[in-house]
């Protein structure tokens, strides 16, 4: 049900992904690829790709996808499960690329450091490293939890269910930066059914010196950094999209 969600978030940054491709492209690495949301525009646009999910589930989707490609579209791409904190090899690339929150999945400070230290020795000496969390409005606080709001309502095309989307935010945790949204699905059935699924999160948020001062600590310098995938300013839009090179000294 991932691919359902047709809100303007989970499209605009294609195109934004897409710019920096033709400028850094030669090869690609996306990190929680997830169903090839970024990854298969990528690849039909004659990209060498390599992406890998921690998700069985949303590669198989992916995969599925994929054979409905063509031929020249599946060369191009190599998907696989893998764990981002874990995932290493000598290769060398010259784009890589974590869209849309899936870094803010790493809640403690070892995986996070894991992680930027395996983009930083992956990353060419000229290639770029683009990561974009969400941007917290004000100092989060116990405001932040809320009731179940509706977040839209599609028809699947595929089962011709009605599928309605809610989230829940259901705590958070100051002292970490950690919050537990919860996304509930309710599909119902031609026969008046309704079964809901529950996705439970936890996700680390940060602010926009936190990141900032995180990345640079870990080896990168700041090349550009943006509000929005319009290439707003980053203080005039609700993420925040920072484009890294890696020092050749970490420290």
């Amino acid at each position: 049900m991932y691919d359902l969600d047709a809100r303007g978030i989970v499209q605009d940054d294609i195109p934004f992904y897409l710019d920096y491709a033709r400028q850094y492209g030669r090869d690609i690495l996306e990190v929680a690829c997830g169903t090839g949301r970024v990854t298969l525009p990528l690849a039909r646009a004659g990209y060498h790709v390599t992406g890998f999910d921690l998700s069985e589930d949303m590669i198989g989707v992916l995969q599925d996808k994929l054979a409905q490609e063509s031929p020249q579209t599946r060369e191009k791409l190599n998907v696989f499960v893998a764990d981002m904190t874990e995932y290493k090899t000598d290769k060398k690339y010259s784009l890589i690329i974590i869209p849309f929150r899936a870094f803010q999945l790493l809640t403690e400070d070892h995986q996070q450091k894991q992680f930027l230290e395996y983009v930083h020795a992956q990353l060419a000496d000229d290639g770029i490293f683009i990561i974009n969390t969400y941007r917290p409005y004000g100092k989060l606080d116990e405001t932040w939890v809320q009731d179940e709001t509706e977040d839209w309502i599609v028809h699947d095309p595929i089962t011709n269910h009605k599928v309605r989307r809610t989230h829940i935010r259901r705590r958070i945790d100051v002292g970490k930066q950690v919050n537990y949204p919860e996304l509930n699905y309710y599909v119902e059935h031609a026969d008046g059914r309704i079964v809901k699924h529950v996705e439970k999160l936890a996700m680390k948020y940060y602010y926009e010196d936190q990141l900032r001062g995180l990345l640079q600590s870990h080896g990168f310098a700041i090349e550009a950094e943006f509000g929005y995938y319009d290439y707003r300013p980053i203080d005039q839009g609700p993420e925040l999209i920072f484009v890294c090179k890696a020092k050749k000294s970490k420290y």
